[in-house]
C-alpha cells in the first residue's frame, strides 16, 4: 500500500510566516539599529511589513498572489517616489526603475522557458509580479540578493518536505512567503547583516 503523503498545514505555516516577518520587523527596534535599506523609518517598515505579510498568507491561503496587493503597493510606493521624503536621487530612482523592468523580463521569460520544459507552471504571473515589485523597492543589487535568497529558501524548503515526505515530487507550494521574507530582509536587515555582499558581490 503506497505510503500517505502528509501535506503541510496552513495554520502552522501562516503562523512561522507572521512570526518571521514580524521578527524581522522588531530586529531593528530591540538592537537599536539604524539598519533600513533607506533609513530607519519604522513607520515605513511597518507598512511594507503588513503589505508583504498579507501576501504571504493569501498565498499560502489560496495559492495565489493578491493583484490587490500588488496594485495597493504600486500605488503607495508610486506616491512615495512622488513625495520624494528621503531625497532620492535621480541616478537612485533609475536604478529601481532598470530593475523592475530587467527582472519583469527575466522571470517572465524563466516562467514561460519552465513550463514549456516541465509542462507544470514553475512561477505564476504573480510570483513574476512580486519579484518586480522587488525591483521597485530594492534596486538591482537588493533585488537580486533577494531573488537569489528566495530561491535558495524554497529548495531548502522543498528538500526538507521532500525528505520528510511532506511533499510529493514536483508538487506546488507557495512560493510568494520567500518572496516577501526576502525582501523584508534586504530591506530592514541588508545593512547589519550583509545580504547584499553575502548573495551579490
Amino acid at each position: 500500500m503506497e505510503k500517505q503523503i502528509k501535506l503541510p498545514n496552513k495554520a502552522i505555516l501562516k503562523r512561522i510566516t507572521i512570526a518571521i516577518h514580524s521578527l524581522i520587523y522588531i530586529y531593528p527596534i530591540l538592537g537599536e539599529s539604524t539598519s533600513s535599506y533607506i533609513s530607519n523609518t519604522y513607520i515605513i517598515n511597518l507598512m511594507i511589513t503588513i503589505i508583504l505579510a498579507s501576501i504571504s498568507i493569501i498565498d499560502i491561503d489560496r495559492m495565489e498572489v493578491s493583484n490587490f496587493m500588488l496594485k495597493l503597493s504600486a500605488v503607495i510606493l508610486f506616491t512615495f517616489l512622488i513625495i520624494n521624503p528621503f531625497n532620492i536621487s535621480y541616478k537612485q530612482i533609475t536604478n529601481h526603475l532598470i530593475a523592475t523592468i530587467t527582472v519583469f523580463t527575466f522571470m517572465s521569460l524563466l516562467s514561460i522557458i519552465g513550463k514549456k520544459i516541465t509542462q507544470r507552471t514553475l512561477l505564476g504571473n504573480g510570483d513574476v509580479k512580486l519579484f518586480a515589485l522587488g525591483g521597485a523597492l530594492l534596486g538591482t543589487s537588493g533585488n537580486y540578493a533577494a531573488i537569489a535568497m528566495a530561491f535558495t529558501a524554497a529548495a531548502i524548503f522543498s528538500l526538507v518536505g521532500r525528505v520528510f515526505n511532506r511533499l510529493k515530487p514536483w508538487q506546488a507550494f507557495p512560493f510568494a512567503p520567500f518572496i516577501c521574507i526576502s525582501v523584508q530582509s534586504v530591506w530592514i536587515l541588508d545593512k547589519d547583516w550583509g545580504i547584499v555582499e553575502f548573495f551579490v558581490r
